[in-house]
């Protein structure tokens, strides 16, 4: 009898938690529910992001929900949904989602992975920081253009063949230096190699999503120690400038963003600077300026993708190349010029719309009870945008999977900008570094395209299939050649 009643209770129980994991909130949007513990984790594969658009075709084309791990998520289909909720709505979606992982790699500081007040404020001073650095000014365009005729003797002294991917990376990421942290690394340099192979937030997009994986960590210590490591050696660097930068700091003469905070810290009165904790506050600089110089070290993707389409698709550099030659000429080229180059503008959305760079993006949290098209979305829930998917919408490009700038000029030949395609995201979390990485975008193909003919390697396999191995939608490595117009 007893043994009778232990198996009833047992399977009471089994059923209990059956139908626990299958309860969703209320008026939740509709979406499946994978299998117990791990929920779809095991179902997306490698390109988690076209999975999510299929199950999206199935249950909600415009917004869905999943299980993964533990919690209930959110997914924006469209760019209606991701408008609605972001730009319209940007507070209510402005949180990001709590992970142990990055938790313990930042210690709550930076600007990526916080949220509530103190990120409003550091937003906002980055914003301003930025602005006064030039963004998007002629200063910009100077230091993007030294920063090529570095890159471009690279290319003419590496001999036969170039590593693409790699020698992007060092440009861009001086380029991102000199803003942050008035500096420069030569591409030989054993810093340069630390400061480039620094990429925790490229974590597979499983590393980010749930928190189930800090479990896996535990039982995987090498690649653990790995990504604490990496972290460890990148913040010292940075933090050796920083005390570089309070030895010689001249209020008068702020040179870059660690200058404006500094100055931030000891003469202003924002709420999350004037602690008296100034050990918080120097690891609050480094994290800070950690997390820029990691997000504009991701324009090496675009870039790289864009090489890529001049390889593949070479009219494209003849006809580019000629509309450089009779709006550029001999001149340096500046973001001035750009309104008179529609063929090498369409290029680049192009790029930035057949090849998205981060196709699930970093997901946001929810920071109060929302509704959304209709549906109540509790507070802290996690949500993610499937920019892929909005890149890739028959309902807005015909034959989405083929490379086509065309698809960006109008009947006279002009560029057409598309509020459907969003690279940099949207709304309150929009990238902080848009205009810097735009401009590299632009100056770097007008100089490449303008000086260079460029070549496939011999023998080097080329294709637009990308490389998995990280949240950031990056190009397999690849070699390529260049010779000088004549």
């Amino acid at each position: 009898m007893d043994d009778y009643i232990c198996l009833i209770t047992v399977l009471l129980i089994l059923i209990y938690l059956w139908l626990s994991w299958y309860r969703k909130p209320k008026n939740f949007p509709p979406g499946p529910r994978g299998l117990p513990i791990l929920g779809i984790v095991p179902y997306l594969g490698k390109h988690p992001e076209k999975v999510l658009s299929k199950l999206a075709d199935k249950y909600n084309p415009s917004v869905m929900s999943f299980r993964m791990g533990r919690m209930d998520w959110i997914i924006l289909n469209d760019i209606e949904a991701i408008n609605q909720a972001l730009v319209k709505q940007g507070e209510d979606f402005s949180g990001r989602p709590k992970s142990p992982l990055f938790d313990m790699l930042t210690n709550g500081c930076g600007l990526v992975f916080v949220d509530g007040e103190r990120w409003k404020e550091q937003r906002k001073f980055g914003i301003m920081a930025l602005r006064s650095l030039g963004m998007g000014k002629r200063i910009l365009d100077e230091i993007i253009n030294k920063e090529f005729e570095v890159l471009a003797n690279h290319f003419e002294s590496s001999g036969s063949s170039i590593d693409a991917m790699t020698s992007l990376r060092k440009a861009v990421t001086n380029i991102t230096c000199e803003v942050l942290m008035g500096k420069r690394f030569e591409y030989n340099d054993p810093v340069m190699e630390i400061i480039t192979e620094h990429r925790f937030v490229l974590l597979s997009i499983m590393d980010l999503l749930h928190n189930i994986l800090v479990l896996f960590f535990k039982l995987l210590p090498d690649y653990h120690l790995e990504v604490l490591l990496n972290t460890i050696n990148s913040l010292a660097v940075i933090q050796e400038i920083i005390e570089s930068h309070k030895r010689n700091f001249d209020q008068n003469n702020k040179k870059d963003f660690v200058d404006y905070f500094i100055d931030e810290m000891l003469y202003k009165e924002g709420n999350y600077f004037t602690s008296t904790n100034f050990i918080m506050q120097d690891e609050q600089l480094c994290h800070y300026t950690r997390d820029l110089l990691v997000a504009g070290i991701n324009t090496t993707t675009a870039l790289g993708w864009g090489i890529v389409c001049l390889l593949l698709y070479r009219g494209h550099q003849t006809k580019i190349a000629k509309e450089i030659q009779q709006v550029i000429g001999d001149e340096t080229p500046t973001l001035h010029h750009q309104d008179r180059m529609p063929h090498l503008r369409s290029f680049i959305q192009e790029v930035h719309r057949c090849r998205s760079i981060a196709t699930l993006n970093l997901p946001h949290r929810t920071t109060r009870d929302v509704r959304l098209n209709g549906y109540d979305i509790p507070k802290n829930t996690p949500v993610l945008t499937n920019i892929w998917r909005v890149h890739n919408d028959p309902r807005v490009w015909k034959d989405p999977h083929k490379f086509n700038p065309g698809r960006h000029l109008d009947s006279n030949g002009k560029f057409v900008h598309s509020a459907h395609i969003i690279p940099f995201a949207c709304g309150y979390r929009r990238c902080l570094g848009e205009r810097i990485a735009r401009a590299e975008m632009f100056i770097f193909f007008a100089k490449i395209i303008g000086r260079f003919e460029l070549n496939k390697d011999d023998g080097e396999p080329l294709t637009l299939d990308n490389d998995p191995a990280g949240a950031v939608n990056s190009p397999k490595p690849f070699r390529f050649t260049v010779r000088r117009r004549s």
